[in-house]
């Protein structure tokens, strides 16, 4: 694992935006008995390989936009985006009685749209969850994944603290709490929604991010916006069962492309030695940790995001 330097000492230089067109981007929308998925790219596809970004949970497709704003500033091509929200965020709500979704399911889904989009093979690019359930798409379809790329992939620590949320207060204590909070918030989430609406209107909200980012003063209040209306308990619950039980070394030493990650140096979701067993298990996988940074690489340090997955002018 390698050190990215700071190249620069811009911090969160970029607010969300939820303008679509801004980035020449429309939207399409899949629904399926078991769940939907909506999706913001070009009108027009280039080729059948996209870029295929997947947000983490309490996130949706805006989650990306510091990282597009970045590489249009420094003129790097992102070939065919497609931003997704995915089941259970953003304008994928849940479609009513569906069942609960599993990985397989939520990989169903995003698999179906780029399908309809006319994409065959993918470059998946996951921010937290979005990391889990891209590996999980490159290890069952390794012949349409080209690539990975992980900003603050969640893999081995947050499996083992949803089934063991001992061991996750030491390992994880973050991550786990909140979890935990959510499981108590989930069985009355219309009340809980108010009750956080409220904390954002008397500026609490922000305060309770801190974990999240390194620089919680210095991140745009539309960061925090989208959290306050992205931090759904019931989503969230199911995001993280998603993951328990899950065999991680049986699953991900089936994947074939190249995979690269990225944390932050001060990333409370991550475990130090998450990257080193995803390495001992993907054959080719290289990772780096990207100084003065938090959970959201993507949105507090999107240049050097872009330089540690590879995306170069």
């Amino acid at each position: 694992m390698s050190s990215e330097p700071d190249p620069s000492p811009a911090y969160a230089p970029f607010a969300l935006v939820d303008d679509a067109s801004e980035f020449g981007l429309v939207t399409s929308t899949l629904s399926r008995t078991a769940g939907r998925v909506v999706a913001r790219h070009h009108p027009a596809r280039t080729a059948t390989r996209a870029t295929v970004f997947l947000h983490g949970a309490a996130g949706s497709w805006t989650t990306w936009t510091p990282m597009l704003s970045s590489a249009r500033e420094a003129g790097i091509r992102i070939d065919d985006p497609v931003l997704l929200d995915l089941p259970g965020w953003g304008d994928s709500t849940p479609e009513p009685g569906a069942e609960p979704l599993t990985v397989d399911t939520v990989c169903e889904l995003v698999r179906d749209l780029l399908v309809d989009l006319g994409y065959t093979e993918w470059d998946l690019v996951g921010h937290s969850l979005g990391g889990f359930v891209s590996l999980h798409m490159a290890a069952i379809w390794p012949g349409r994944v080209r690539s990975v790329a992980l900003v603050s992939g969640t893999t081995y620590a947050v499996i083992e603290s949803v089934g063991d949320p001992v061991r996750g207060l030491r390992v994880l204590p973050g991550f786990t709490l909140l979890l935990f909070f959510f499981r108590l918030m989930a069985p009355v989430q219309p009340f809980a929604l108010l009750a956080l609406r409220g904390i954002r209107r008397v500026g609490l909200l922000r305060l309770s991010s801190f974990p999240l980012f390194r620089h919680l003063g210095r991140i745009d209040g539309s960061v925090i916006e989208a959290l306050s209306v992205e931090l759904r308990p019931r989503s969230f619950v199911t995001a993280a069962e998603v993951a328990r039980g899950y065999d991680a070394d049986a699953s991900w030493a089936r994947i074939e492309c190249a995979v690269v990650a990225m944390r932050g140096d001060r990333d409370v979701f991550v475990a130090h030695d998450d990257y080193a067993r995803l390495g001992r298990v993907v054959r080719r996988f290289d990772s780096s940790v990207v100084a003065d940074c938090g959970h959201f690489g993507n949105v507090e340090r999107p240049a050097q995001t872009l330089a540690a997955l590879g995306f170069r002018a």
